[in-house]
């Protein structure tokens, strides 16, 4: 019985530690970024690799998308190099009507590379930089990219 008990309440814990991210694996640029956020905002380890670099923007120049929570909801924490304050997508900021972007996966979609038409949307866009391609693993993706002004999602697929 009481190994049972142990169980329930360290379950939780190693669950916390096993999503923990090592200060010694994130970019001094990320760190600085984080603390511009203020209080309650953590870097998450769910998903390897934690951060993406890429040219989000299009200035040429290197911005971090960084995977982190606030609580019990994930989000895009984006760092851009033109820009001393970071941009929220979720992680309790509403971004597509969405305060929780609980996706499995992701990765950088180059700007070189084509950009499939969408579910049921109009046409692709024509990428600034390079883009984040968010995968709910066998069930939906979305592009995240930049317009020039903010960021967008364009719906791939369902």
């Amino acid at each position: 019985m009481l190994a049972a008990l142990l169980t329930v309440w360290l379950t939780p814990l190693a669950w916390g530690q096993q999503n923990a991210v090592s200060e010694y694996n994130v970019p001094g640029e990320v760190t600085k970024c984080l603390k511009s956020l203020g209080s309650g905002y953590l870097i998450s380890g769910k998903i390897n690799p934690f951060y993406l670099r890429g040219d989000f923007d299009g200035d040429g120049k290197p911005d971090y998308a960084v995977l982190v929570r606030n609580g019990d909801q994930q989000g895009v924490m984006l760092c851009l190099s033109a820009t001393p304050k970071p941009t929220l997508l979720g992680a309790g900021a509403a971004f597509n009507k969405m305060k929780d972007l609980n996706f499995n996966a992701w990765q950088v979609h180059p700007k070189a590379r084509r950009v499939e038409r969408g579910v049921e949307e109009s046409k692709p866009p024509a990428l600034l930089g390079d883009a984040i391609l968010l995968e709910w693993e066998e069930s939906a993706s979305a592009l995240v990219y930049w317009n020039g002004k903010r960021f967008i999602w364009y719906q791939q697929g369902d």
